[in-house]
């Protein structure tokens, strides 16, 4: 019996690790596509990084849903530095992009 339930909570965790991996991934690969559809565009690249990250929105939710809740997780607070972080990253991605093609 002590087996089975080692069993059935080790399966919980590879299963709940597996789908914040996928709903990682959809994130990532939706940030991926927003960069490669906006970054020919001559707009401020700040607002670009915005839009992108507000597409995706749906998938960072996904993603904090899907993440356990520990003692000292915040959502909203996680939520707040991911966006922030990955705001960053996508805007580096854009002005990279922009020093070797430039608008006209």
């Amino acid at each position: 019996m002590k087996a089975m339930l080692c069993l059935l909570v080790m399966g919980a965790t590879i299963c709940t690790a597996g789908a914040e991996t996928t709903k990682r991934e959809a994130f990532e690969a939706c940030l991926g596509a927003g960069i490669d559809r906006f970054k020919g565009l001559c707009e401020p690249a700040d607002l670009l990084a915005r839009a992108i990250l507000f597409e995706c929105n749906p998938q960072l939710t996904d993603l904090l849903i899907s993440m356990p809740l520990g003692p000292s997780n915040d959502r909203v607070a996680l939520a707040e530095k991911h966006r922030r972080d990955k705001t960053e990253e996508v805007l580096t991605l854009l002005l990279e992009h922009r020093l070797q093609h430039p608008c006209r």
